[in-house]
């Protein structure tokens, strides 16, 4: 398992822009936990030259898993939670392990949990304040680097000008990273299926991503503002012009 893999770390650099351009290299990182990196990876990641760590994850969650402290590099925790309807939601392996009404339930509730992250999300505003400024190379992360993480990277790559396509495919490279406890778990967990549909669901977004939270999440900001433009001008205050400002610098 190689240092992607493990943490579910990777560069944004690379994709292709609606215009023909692509994302810069090294600029862009997103990740799970860096407090499970190794000596040698740890190693690696230095080498990358970032300037500022975002950490997405909740006091309790760095309280239990704190990241490494890494020389000259800025570490900033700003909990990417929003709790519209999430104090509702038990994340606790009983609760994503929910079948029947209580199950269907619990999948609604998660559903419209996502589809809110976008929204009146100050951790987001911030990072993406820190994005327009330049203060990169950074990195943003959370538990598994695959929710907030990838809800934000969705509005990243959208504000970047990337097709929705390859949003979603970015996304969804999460289950690749996670396959090995993602497969288990489906495995494991085969024998509802045919009657209770619902547990796979549950335990695909346990243990890995929906696609239908991906697109819902694209929907979601589509249906509020119209389009993601208007999304941009009323959640981050970017123009037309400050989109392609940004774009001008991180697009080659």
């Amino acid at each position: 398992m190689n240092f992607r893999d493990h943490i579910n770390f990777r560069d944004l650099g690379g994709y292709k822009s609606l215009d023909g351009r692509h994302i810069k290299p090294g600029l862009l990182y997103r990740s799970g936990g860096l407090y499970l990196m190794n000596q040698e990876e740890t190693e690696y990641f230095l080498s990358l030259g970032i300037r500022h760590i975002m950490d997405f994850r909740t006091k309790e969650e760095t309280d239990a898993h704190p990241d490494p402290v890494f020389p000259g590099i800025e570490m900033i925790r700003h909990s990417g939670i929003t709790t519209k309807g999430g104090e509702e939601i038990d994340f606790s392996p009983t609760g994503m392990s929910q079948i029947g009404e209580s199950g269907i339930n619990q999948l609604k509730k998660l559903k419209e949990y996502y589809r809110n992250i976008p929204f009146d999300n100050d951790a987001f505003k911030n990072l993406m304040a820190m994005i327009v400024a330049r203060e990169v190379p950074l990195v943003f992360h959370c538990y598994t680097g695959k929710d907030r993480t990838g809800v934000f990277a969705i509005v990243l790559l959208l504000a970047l000008g990337i097709d929705e396509e390859t949003v979603m495919r970015d996304f969804m490279l999460s289950n690749y990273y996670h396959r090995d406890a993602l497969l288990r778990a489906l495995n494991d967990g085969a024998d509802k299926f045919e009657e209770h549909p619902e547990v796979k669901e549950l335990l695909t977004m346990w243990f890995g991503v929906s696609e239908d939270v991906g697109r819902e999440v694209i929907s979601e900001i589509k249906t509020r503002y119209g389009s993601p433009e208007e999304y941009f001008i009323r959640e981050y205050g970017l123009d037309e012009d400050s989109l392609w400002d940004l774009r001008d610098f991180y697009l080659e």
